[in-house]
């Protein structure tokens, strides 16, 4: 928390301590560091695909090749099947959105510590980091999308007008991202082994929602445990803005909106909680 005060006649400093401020005022304190929000994320986009022969490409070949596996396991070995829907279009519908969620939230859960520095010789909004991160991965999205294209024109297909709702799954993907991202990065600070394990918790998570896999393949005495899992209401409506005559239902979105928004009030409490000790321990 910053302060002004007087050290002496028409002396102005600025004081940086340790102090317990409001989040409020910690949200108003980030409005006011937009220039600096937006010039991370610009940064950790140039970092990401600097001296690389495919630049953002990466950010296609990623979910194209996980199109080709998982068509290759689930649907031609293991014969699971996506009703009217070709597969590799049902899949990579899925894979547009879990791209950009699963490298937003490595993003988050690291950011603290990949700008150690920064973080013991500047005061700024500490909120600042993990965002600028996740906007970076906008370009997945966007490079996602592109993908998505080229396989709606392979099949000839179009979607519906339900595709206006695109961006209100983009924005759920992102709130269960930076929820749980801020909790995992407040924790890195202190145990790094939290960076080593959020590519696994990644992974596990993916196969613990339906992107793979259709909702109805899984057994129904298992529904009300598996929508617990906040991804599986976003990733329905997800696909219902993409696909042709894909059907939601609307009960899906209600855990999904409330532990979304539970795991983001819960991950912003704990990151202004715990930023006083960012310095120090980092």
């Amino acid at each position: 928390m910053a302060q002004t005060g007087r050290l002496g006649p028409g002396a102005g400093v600025t004081v940086v301590d340790a102090g317990r401020g409001s989040l409020l005022a910690d949200l108003r304190e980030l409005w006011g560091c937009r220039e600096l929000l937006w010039f991370l994320a610009w940064r950790d986009l140039r970092v990401r695909y600097r001296q690389t022969l495919l630049g953002a490409g990466w950010a296609l070949l990623e979910p194209l090749l996980s199109v080709l596996l998982f068509t290759l396991l689930f649907n031609r070995l293991a014969g699971i099947q996506s009703g009217s829907v070709p597969y590799p279009l049902y899949c990579c519908a899925g894979l547009v959105l879990w791209t950009f969620f699963g490298r937003a939230l490595r993003s988050n859960a690291v950011s603290l510590v990949a700008n150690a520095g920064l973080l013991t010789k500047v005061y700024f909004p500490r909120l600042v980091l993990p965002l600028s991160g996740q906007l970076a991965t906008l370009v997945d999205l966007g490079c996602g999308l592109m993908l998505y294209l080229v396989f709606l024109a392979c099949y000839g297909v179009w979607p519906g007008p339900a595709l206006l709702t695109m961006p209100v799954w983009a924005g759920l993907a992102a709130v269960n991202a930076l929820g749980v991202g801020l909790m995992l990065a407040a924790i890195n600070v202190r145990y790094r082994d939290v960076s080593q394990a959020v590519p696994f918790i990644t992974q596990l998570w993916m196969f613990a929602s339906p992107v793979a896999y259709p909702l109805t393949a899984v057994p129904v005495a298992w529904h009300r445990l598996y929508l617990l899992n906040p991804m599986v209401g976003v990733m329905e409506g997800m696909r219902w803005a993409l696909l042709p005559d894909y059907s939601l239902d609307p009960a899906l979105l209600v855990p999904s909106l409330v532990i979304g928004l539970l795991l983001l009030a819960i991950g912003l409490a704990w990151f202004h909680h715990t930023e006083r000790h960012f310095a120090d321990i980092i």
